[in-house]
């Protein structure tokens, strides 16, 4: 869910197709999303019927700009597939909160093209993070909705979509 609406909210504010999304998990591969995702991306206008779930990958991460995960597991599997994207990945509340408080800082983006730009601010905004030291903080996490009732998927779902809609305006802010 938080792919499909990061690439359409990006698509909007900087052109379809100029930042690539890409979903993948530690879980089963080629499932696809659960009834409960598809129904809520429906009323949103997106369609994820299609998608089917695939594995993270070394190459995959080091491939990217920005990993944004659910959990902090995410950033700590990401972590032990590829020591160099440790530094580009980060939960979705973790990277607003971090992203935020640059910006309220100041912290201006380092030149570069798109993607480059992207890559070296998110490697600045976790500068300063150390294996041991995220393993002891407490990171905040994307609440998962899965198996709950419909109300309550559907708050987490707002939830995420909010964050969503932050991120989008904190990437594109950077990525011009």
């Amino acid at each position: 869910m938080m792919a499909a609406m990061l690439r359409a909210m990006l698509d909007d504010r900087l052109g379809e197709g100029a930042v690539q999304i890409r979903s993948s998990g530690f879980g089963p591969v080629d499932l696809p999303p659960i009834d409960d995702a598809v129904d809520a991306m429906r009323r949103r206008g997106l369609d994820v019927s299609a998608h089917r779930s695939s594995t993270t990958t070394a190459l995959l991460v080091d491939d990217a700009d920005l990993i944004l995960t659910a959990e902090r597991d995410h950033v700590v599997k990401i972590a032990s597939l590829s020591r160099d994207a440790f530094r580009r990945a980060l939960t979705l509340p973790e990277f607003l909160a971090t992203g935020v408080e640059a910006l309220d800082d100041h912290t201006e983006a380092t030149s570069g093209e798109g993607g480059d730009r992207v890559r070296r601010w998110t490697e600045q905004l976790t500068g300063s993070r150390t294996a041991g030291g995220y393993l002891r903080e407490s990171i905040p996490e994307v609440a998962d909705p899965t198996g709950s009732m419909p109300r309550t998927f559907e708050a987490a779902v707002v939830a995420i979509e909010q964050q969503c809609r932050e991120a989008a305006a904190l990437i594109a802010s950077r990525s011009r």
